[in-house]
C-alpha cells in the first residue's frame, strides 16, 4: 500500500477536524454577541442586584414579595449580589416601619429563600394556591383500574351486557361479506 496515499488522506481529515471545530467556535461565539446586543438594545444593563420597578415590570413571570427588617438590608444587598437575585426594596413614601419589602420575580424565589434563610429569616411555606394542581383525567378513574386488573373485579353478567361478544361480531361481519360476493374474483398474476 502506498504511505503518501495514507498521509494525504489523513492530512484532509485533520484538516476538517480543524476547520469544523472553527466553525463551531465561531458560531459560539456569534451567539454570545447576538445576546450582548439584544440585552443592549432593550436596555437590560442590569442582570444582579438592586434595579427599578421598570426594569422588573418588563419581565412576565409574577413578582414575589418578602419582608425584611431594615436593619438587614445591606446583608441582604450583599448576598443578593452573591445569588444572582434581581430586585428593588419598596415601602411607602414617609413611612420609618421596621421592615422593608423586597420585590422581585419568580425566577429568583429560590435565591431569596436561600437568602432569608441565611439571614436568619424562617422561609415562607407554600399555600395551597401555589401547589400545582393535576388535570383532570379523561377517563373515570373506577373504569381505568378495572382495565388494568385493580380492584374488585366486575361480574360476568355486567359485561356481557356492556359489550357484544368478538366473535358474534366477526362471524356477522363474515356472512355479511359471503353475501355481497358474487361469485369467484379473477385475480391478475404478476408476470416478470
Amino acid at each position: 500500500m502506498d504511505v503518501s496515499g495514507e498521509t494525504a488522506d489523513l492530512v484532509v481529515k485533520e484538516s476538517i477536524q480543524a476547520t469544523e471545530s472553527a466553525v463551531k467556535l465561531a458560531g459560539t461565539g456569534l451567539k454570545n454577541v447576538a445576546a450582548l446586543l439584544l440585552a443592549l438594545s432593550k436596555e437590560d444593563y442590569k442582570v444582579v442586584g438592586k434595579t427599578s420597578s421598570r426594569r422588573l415590570a418588563r419581565d412576565p413571570s409574577p413578582a414575589e414579595v418578602v419582608r425584611v427588617k431594615q436593619e438587614d438590608m445591606g446583608k441582604f444587598q450583599k448576598l443578593a449580589r452573591e445569588l444572582g437575585i434581581l430586585y428593588f426594596f419598596a415601602r411607602k413614601k414617609g413611612s420609618q416601619g421596621e421592615y422593608v419589602n423586597v420585590v422581585s420575580t419568580q425566577n429568583y424565589a429560590a435565591q431569596l429563600n436561600a437568602a432569608l434563610e441565611a439571614l436568619g429569616y424562617p422561609i415562607p411555606a407554600r399555600t395551597q394556591e401555589e401547589t400545582p394542581k393535576k388535570a383532570n383525567p379523561r377517563a373515570p378513574q373506577e373504569k381505568s383500574l378495572r382495565e388494568r386488573g385493580i380492584g374488585s373485579t366486575p361480574s360476568q353478567t355486567e359485561t356481557a351486557e356492556q359489550k357484544p361478544s368478538v366473535r358474534k361480531r366477526l362471524e356477522y361481519l363474515k356472512s355479511v361479506s359471503e353475501q355481497t360476493r358474487s361469485g369467484p374474483e379473477k385475480i391478475k398474476e404478476k408476470v416478470r
